[in-house]
C-alpha cells in the first residue's frame, strides 16, 4: 500500500512525498505552526484507508460492556468517518464518546473472531489448524503486553457479558472505566492500532497529550514493530519522541 502527501511550502511550492507500509515520519512543530491542518489534510487524501487517533477525542467510558449494537457500530463508523473530512474536525470531535465505543467493539470482536474460528476448527476436527490458529495471539493479550512494557502495570481481562475490568499490580479487578486518563489512552491507541487491517496509515496527533514520554515512546515503538504492515504519521511537540524511534523520518 503507497500513501501520497504533498505539502504547499511558503514559497508556492510544493513537498511531495509517498509513504509504504512499515515507514513511519514525525511531523514536529510548536503549537499554533498547522500540525493539525496537516494531518486533516493527510486524512482527506488518504481517506479510504486512513484511520484518525487524535489526543483531543474523549478519554472515558460510560460503562466497561460494549454499549452499541453490530448494525449500529457500522452505521456510526461511517458517521464518523464522513464527519473526520470536516474542517471543523480539526479542532472539534462531536464524535469523541462514539470513537471510544468503537475502539472496545472491535477490540471485542477481534476477541470473538478468534474464539469462532479455533472452534470451527475443533468442531471439524482439524486440531491442527485449531493449534496453529491458538499460537496467534488475542489482542488482549498483545495489549497487557504492550502496557506491561511500556511502563503501565495493568491488566485487562473480558469477563462474562463481555464485560471489561482491568487489573492493577494483579490487584482486586475493576471497571476500565475507572482507569486513569494515561491508562484508558493508552488501552485506545493500541486497540485502533491492533485492529486495524493491513494496509492502514495511521494519523496519530500529540499523543503525548495524555501520556508522559516515558510511556507513549515504549508504546509506539512497540505497536509500529507489531503494525510493520501499516504506516504512520504521528505529529507531536515532542523533540525527543522521533529520537526514541530510530527508523522514524522527521518532517
Amino acid at each position: 500500500m503507497t500513501f501520497n502527501f504533498s505539502i504547499t511550502l511558503l514559497d508556492g511550492q510544493s513537498l511531495d512525498f509517498r509513504m509504504e507500509a512499515g515507514q513511519i515520519v514525525f511531523v514536529l512543530g510548536a503549537n499554533g505552526t498547522g500540525k493539525s491542518s496537516l494531518m486533516h489534510r493527510f486524512y482527506t487524501t488518504n481517506r479510504q484507508n486512513s484511520r484518525r487517533i487524535s489526543a483531543h477525542r474523549q478519554t472515558w467510558f460510560d460503562s466497561n460492556s460494549i454499549q452499541i449494537s453490530a448494525q449500529q457500530k457500522r452505521a456510526t463508523e461511517t458517521n464518523v468517518l464522513a464527519y473526520d473530512i470536516d474542517p471543523a474536525s480539526r479542532w472539534r470531535d462531536n464524535h469523541s464518546g462514539a470513537r471510544a465505543s468503537l475502539a472496545i467493539f472491535d477490540l471485542l470482536d477481534a476477541e470473538n473472531v478468534r474464539a469462532r474460528k479455533i472452534t470451527s476448527a475443533v468442531d471439524h476436527d482439524d486440531f491442527d489448524l485449531a493449534k496453529a490458529l491458538s499460537k496467534t495471539d488475542a489482542p488482549i493479550k498483545i495489549i497487557n503486553e504492550l502496557l506491561k512494557l511500556s511502563a503501565l502495570p495493568i491488566e485487562i481481562f473480558v469477563e462474562k457479558s463481555e464485560q471489561i475490568f482491568a487489573s492493577k499490580n494483579g490487584g482486586a479487578q475493576y471497571s476500565i472505566a475507572e482507569l486513569s486518563d494515561g491508562e484508558r489512552n493508552a488501552l485506545l491507541i493500541a486497540a485502533d492500532v491492533l485492529t486495524a487491517q493491513p494496509g492502514t496509515l495511521f494519523l496519530i496527533d500529540e499523543p503525548e497529550r495524555h501520556l508522559h514520554r516515558s510511556i507513549i515512546s515504549p508504546l509506539l515503538t512497540l505497536l509500529f514493530e507489531r503494525r510493520a504492515d501499516c504506516a504512520f504519521v504521528i505529529s507531536t511537540h515532542d523533540v525527543l519522541l522521533p529520537i526514541d524511534n530510530p527508523t522514524s523520518r522527521n518532517s
